[in-house]
Protein backbone atom coordinates (compact mmCIF):
# COMPACT_ATOMS: atom_id res chain seq x y z
CA UNK A 1 0.00 0.00 0.00
CA UNK A 2 2.68 2.48 0.77
CA UNK A 3 4.69 1.35 -1.37
CA UNK A 4 1.82 2.40 -4.53
CA UNK A 5 2.04 6.04 -3.31
CA UNK A 6 5.22 6.10 -3.39
CA UNK A 7 5.74 5.04 -6.85
CA UNK A 8 2.67 7.66 -7.15
CA UNK A 9 4.45 10.41 -5.44
CA UNK A 10 7.51 9.97 -8.05
CA UNK A 11 5.12 10.16 -10.89
CA UNK A 12 5.77 13.67 -13.11
CA UNK A 13 3.57 16.43 -12.43
CA UNK A 14 2.61 16.78 -16.21
CA UNK A 15 0.65 12.94 -15.77
CA UNK A 16 -1.34 13.94 -12.78
CA UNK A 17 -5.00 13.97 -13.46
CA UNK A 18 -7.41 16.57 -12.09
CA UNK A 19 -9.87 15.26 -9.12
CA UNK A 20 -13.48 14.37 -10.35
CA UNK A 21 -15.45 17.08 -7.59
CA UNK A 22 -19.21 16.66 -7.59
CA UNK A 23 -22.45 17.39 -5.44
CA UNK A 24 -24.96 15.08 -4.06
CA UNK A 25 -28.17 16.83 -3.67
CA UNK A 26 -30.77 14.79 -1.49
CA UNK A 27 -34.01 15.28 -0.95
CA UNK A 28 -36.48 13.20 1.27
CA UNK A 29 -36.63 10.42 3.82
CA UNK A 30 -33.34 9.77 3.77
CA UNK A 31 -31.66 12.95 3.65
CA UNK A 32 -28.66 13.37 5.21
CA UNK A 33 -28.55 14.80 8.80
CA UNK A 34 -25.67 16.74 8.82
CA UNK A 35 -25.40 20.62 9.00
CA UNK A 36 -25.04 20.86 5.33
CA UNK A 37 -28.55 18.85 4.94
CA UNK A 38 -28.74 16.96 2.02
CA UNK A 39 -26.05 18.55 0.29
CA UNK A 40 -23.40 16.41 0.09
CA UNK A 41 -19.92 18.23 -1.55
CA UNK A 42 -17.44 15.29 -2.74
CA UNK A 43 -14.34 14.72 -4.08
CA UNK A 44 -12.44 11.77 -6.16
CA UNK A 45 -9.21 11.38 -7.35
CA UNK A 46 -7.10 8.51 -8.67
CA UNK A 47 -3.73 8.38 -10.45
CA UNK A 48 -2.87 8.00 -13.97
CA UNK A 49 -1.92 3.63 -14.07
CA UNK A 50 2.01 3.31 -13.52
CA UNK A 51 4.17 0.45 -14.15
CA UNK A 52 6.90 -0.96 -11.88
CA UNK A 53 9.07 -3.64 -11.72
CA UNK A 54 6.22 -5.79 -13.57
CA UNK A 55 3.41 -4.61 -12.16
CA UNK A 56 0.43 -2.49 -12.91
CA UNK A 57 0.22 0.33 -9.76
CA UNK A 58 -2.74 3.02 -9.18
CA UNK A 59 -3.97 4.93 -5.87
CA UNK A 60 -6.38 7.37 -5.02
CA UNK A 61 -8.72 9.35 -2.71
CA UNK A 62 -12.43 9.61 -1.99
CA UNK A 63 -13.84 12.09 0.05
CA UNK A 64 -17.66 13.05 1.15
CA UNK A 65 -18.73 16.27 3.11
CA UNK A 66 -22.03 15.81 4.81
CA UNK A 67 -21.72 17.44 7.98
CA UNK A 68 -19.11 20.61 9.06
CA UNK A 69 -19.19 19.47 12.54
CA UNK A 70 -17.29 16.18 11.79
CA UNK A 71 -14.77 14.79 9.74
CA UNK A 72 -15.07 14.43 6.03
CA UNK A 73 -15.46 10.74 5.65
CA UNK A 74 -12.22 10.07 3.77
CA UNK A 75 -11.18 6.40 2.06
CA UNK A 76 -7.34 6.00 0.66
CA UNK A 77 -6.94 2.98 -2.13
CA UNK A 78 -4.16 1.68 -3.85
CA UNK A 79 -3.72 -1.48 -6.24
CA UNK A 80 -1.02 -3.38 -7.40
CA UNK A 81 -1.71 -5.68 -10.76
CA UNK A 82 0.52 -7.97 -12.35
CA UNK A 83 -0.69 -9.97 -15.77
CA UNK A 84 1.05 -13.60 -16.08
CA UNK A 85 1.08 -14.58 -19.74
CA UNK A 86 -0.77 -17.64 -20.98
CA UNK A 87 -2.12 -18.25 -17.26
CA UNK A 88 -3.99 -14.95 -15.91
CA UNK A 89 -4.01 -11.87 -13.91
CA UNK A 90 -3.24 -11.18 -10.21
CA UNK A 91 -4.39 -8.28 -8.07
CA UNK A 92 -4.15 -6.91 -4.76
CA UNK A 93 -5.98 -3.78 -3.78
CA UNK A 94 -5.54 -2.20 -0.12
CA UNK A 95 -8.38 0.42 1.13
CA UNK A 96 -7.87 2.62 4.23
CA UNK A 97 -10.52 4.47 6.15
CA UNK A 98 -8.87 7.88 6.96
CA UNK A 99 -10.40 8.91 10.25
CA UNK A 100 -9.32 5.17 11.43
CA UNK A 101 -5.91 4.47 10.04
CA UNK A 102 -5.00 1.33 12.17
CA UNK A 103 -6.76 -0.94 9.98
CA UNK A 104 -6.69 -1.41 6.22
CA UNK A 105 -9.25 -3.66 3.83
CA UNK A 106 -7.43 -6.34 1.95
CA UNK A 107 -8.54 -7.04 -1.17
CA UNK A 108 -7.16 -10.06 -3.35
CA UNK A 109 -7.88 -11.54 -6.59
CA UNK A 110 -6.27 -14.45 -9.17
CA UNK A 111 -7.87 -15.26 -12.35
CA UNK A 112 -6.69 -17.70 -14.53
CA UNK A 113 -8.23 -20.79 -16.81
CA UNK A 114 -11.40 -19.22 -16.78
CA UNK A 115 -12.03 -19.27 -12.95
CA UNK A 116 -12.04 -16.18 -10.64
CA UNK A 117 -11.10 -16.16 -6.64
CA UNK A 118 -11.20 -13.56 -4.38
CA UNK A 119 -9.92 -13.36 -1.30
CA UNK A 120 -10.53 -10.34 1.19
CA UNK A 121 -9.96 -9.60 5.12
CA UNK A 122 -8.38 -6.59 7.44
CA UNK A 123 -4.68 -6.07 8.28
CA UNK A 124 -4.05 -4.72 11.86
CA UNK A 125 -1.17 -2.18 10.62
CA UNK A 126 -0.58 -1.84 14.77
CA UNK A 127 0.12 -5.43 15.12
CA UNK A 128 0.85 -6.63 11.47
CA UNK A 129 -1.69 -9.09 11.67
CA UNK A 130 -4.38 -10.66 8.72
CA UNK A 131 -7.36 -11.92 9.18
CA UNK A 132 -9.13 -13.03 6.34
CA UNK A 133 -13.10 -13.24 6.25
CA UNK A 134 -14.19 -14.00 3.01
CA UNK A 135 -12.67 -16.66 -0.05
CA UNK A 136 -14.85 -16.87 -3.32
CA UNK A 137 -14.50 -18.83 -6.50
CA UNK A 138 -16.49 -18.05 -9.34
CA UNK A 139 -16.52 -20.02 -12.56
CA UNK A 140 -18.59 -19.83 -15.88
CA UNK A 141 -19.35 -22.85 -18.40
CA UNK A 142 -20.90 -22.90 -21.57
CA UNK A 143 -23.20 -26.22 -21.82
CA UNK A 144 -26.69 -26.92 -23.14
CA UNK A 145 -26.35 -24.00 -25.20
CA UNK A 146 -26.67 -21.58 -22.58
CA UNK A 147 -24.13 -20.74 -19.58
CA UNK A 148 -23.70 -22.28 -15.87
CA UNK A 149 -22.34 -19.75 -13.97
CA UNK A 150 -20.60 -21.50 -10.81
CA UNK A 151 -19.94 -19.52 -7.14
CA UNK A 152 -18.94 -21.19 -4.05
CA UNK A 153 -18.05 -18.68 -1.02
CA UNK A 154 -17.02 -19.17 2.24
CA UNK A 155 -17.56 -16.98 5.47
CA UNK A 156 -14.39 -17.30 7.32
CA UNK A 157 -15.09 -15.78 10.07
CA UNK A 158 -18.68 -17.62 10.82
CA UNK A 159 -17.33 -20.32 8.99
CA UNK A 160 -20.27 -20.47 7.15
CA UNK A 161 -20.49 -21.91 3.74
CA UNK A 162 -22.44 -20.57 1.02
CA UNK A 163 -22.75 -21.03 -2.69
CA UNK A 164 -24.95 -19.40 -5.88
CA UNK A 165 -25.76 -21.50 -8.80
CA UNK A 166 -26.78 -19.33 -12.25
CA UNK A 167 -28.21 -20.73 -15.57
CA UNK A 168 -28.75 -18.60 -18.55
CA UNK A 169 -30.67 -19.48 -22.01
CA UNK A 170 -30.80 -16.74 -24.62
CA UNK A 171 -33.45 -13.77 -22.74
CA UNK A 172 -34.22 -15.80 -19.55
CA UNK A 173 -32.01 -16.54 -16.49
CA UNK A 174 -32.21 -18.15 -12.99
CA UNK A 175 -30.43 -18.12 -10.24
CA UNK A 176 -30.50 -19.91 -7.00
CA UNK A 177 -28.77 -18.64 -3.70
CA UNK A 178 -27.98 -21.99 -1.39
CA UNK A 179 -27.83 -19.50 2.13
CA UNK A 180 -30.85 -17.42 1.23
CA UNK A 181 -32.26 -20.84 0.17
CA UNK A 182 -33.58 -17.97 -2.90
CA UNK A 183 -34.93 -18.95 -6.60
CA UNK A 184 -34.62 -15.96 -8.97
CA UNK A 185 -35.65 -16.13 -12.60
CA UNK A 186 -34.64 -13.08 -14.97
CA UNK A 187 -36.57 -12.70 -18.36
CA UNK A 188 -36.04 -10.24 -20.95
CA UNK A 189 -37.87 -9.25 -23.53
CA UNK A 190 -39.05 -6.64 -26.14
CA UNK A 191 -35.14 -5.18 -25.73
CA UNK A 192 -35.94 -2.76 -23.30
CA UNK A 193 -37.93 -4.86 -20.48
CA UNK A 194 -36.93 -7.54 -18.16
CA UNK A 195 -39.61 -9.13 -15.52
CA UNK A 196 -37.79 -10.83 -12.36
CA UNK A 197 -39.87 -13.24 -10.28
CA UNK A 198 -38.27 -14.59 -6.66
CA UNK A 199 -39.03 -16.73 -4.04
CA UNK A 200 -38.08 -18.30 -1.46
CA UNK A 201 -37.82 -21.57 0.58
CA UNK A 202 -40.33 -19.95 3.48
CA UNK A 203 -42.81 -18.69 0.53
CA UNK A 204 -41.50 -14.81 0.36
CA UNK A 205 -42.44 -13.90 -3.27
CA UNK A 206 -41.20 -10.52 -4.49
CA UNK A 207 -41.80 -9.25 -8.47
CA UNK A 208 -39.52 -7.12 -9.87
CA UNK A 209 -40.18 -5.44 -13.73
CA UNK A 210 -37.62 -3.10 -15.33
CA UNK A 211 -37.41 -0.98 -18.72
CA UNK A 212 -34.67 0.78 -19.77
CA UNK A 213 -34.75 4.45 -20.56
CA UNK A 214 -32.82 6.80 -22.52
CA UNK A 215 -30.03 7.06 -19.35
CA UNK A 216 -30.86 4.66 -16.60
CA UNK A 217 -33.97 2.23 -16.19
CA UNK A 218 -37.43 2.26 -14.05
CA UNK A 219 -37.61 -0.56 -11.90
CA UNK A 220 -40.88 -1.57 -9.81
CA UNK A 221 -40.64 -4.17 -7.10
CA UNK A 222 -43.97 -5.87 -5.44
CA UNK A 223 -43.03 -7.41 -2.13
CA UNK A 224 -46.86 -8.75 -1.43
CA UNK A 225 -48.36 -7.92 1.90
CA UNK A 226 -45.56 -5.10 2.52
CA UNK A 227 -44.97 -2.52 -0.14
CA UNK A 228 -44.37 -1.60 -4.12
CA UNK A 229 -41.08 0.16 -4.52
CA UNK A 230 -40.34 2.62 -7.72
CA UNK A 231 -36.90 3.34 -8.60
CA UNK A 232 -35.93 5.43 -11.75
CA UNK A 233 -32.05 6.44 -12.56
CA UNK A 234 -31.59 8.69 -15.35
CA UNK A 235 -28.51 10.34 -15.75
CA UNK A 236 -27.46 12.09 -12.39
CA UNK A 237 -30.86 11.45 -11.02
CA UNK A 238 -32.12 8.71 -8.52
CA UNK A 239 -35.52 8.93 -7.65
CA UNK A 240 -37.09 5.90 -5.08
CA UNK A 241 -40.56 5.95 -3.87
CA UNK A 242 -41.42 3.25 -1.36
CA UNK A 243 -45.47 2.57 -0.55
CA UNK A 244 -46.28 0.51 1.79
CA UNK A 245 -49.60 -1.54 1.56
CA UNK A 246 -51.31 -1.03 3.97
CA UNK A 247 -50.97 2.13 6.51
CA UNK A 248 -49.81 4.63 3.11
CA UNK A 249 -51.92 7.53 4.42
CA UNK A 250 -50.02 7.39 7.97
CA UNK A 251 -47.38 10.43 8.64
CA UNK A 252 -44.50 8.29 9.59
CA UNK A 253 -45.32 4.87 8.40
CA UNK A 254 -46.85 6.33 4.66
CA UNK A 255 -45.44 6.92 1.33
CA UNK A 256 -41.65 7.46 1.56
CA UNK A 257 -39.93 9.58 -1.28
CA UNK A 258 -36.69 10.03 -1.65
CA UNK A 259 -34.62 11.81 -4.81
CA UNK A 260 -30.74 12.43 -5.68
CA UNK A 261 -28.95 14.47 -7.86
CA UNK A 262 -25.70 14.28 -8.69
CA UNK A 263 -23.87 17.79 -9.99
CA UNK A 264 -20.04 17.25 -11.54
CA UNK A 265 -17.92 20.34 -11.53
CA UNK A 266 -15.63 20.45 -14.56
CA UNK A 267 -12.45 21.06 -14.00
Amino acid sequence: FALVFAAIASTGSAEVSKPDISFNLNVGHDTAGGTLGGVEPRIKWQSPEGSVAGFDYQGGIDVTVSDVKKTPDATVWGKLKRAIPDIGTFSIRGEMDANEREFLDVDIQASGFGTNLQLTGTADLQSTAVAFDKVQLSKSIDTLGGTLSLNPKYDLSRNIPDATVGYSYGPTSFKVDAQKQKLTVAHSFAGKNKITPSITAGGDFSLSYSRDVAQGKITTTWTPDDSIKVQWTDGGWDATIIAPLEGYYNTNSGIKVSMKRTVDVPL
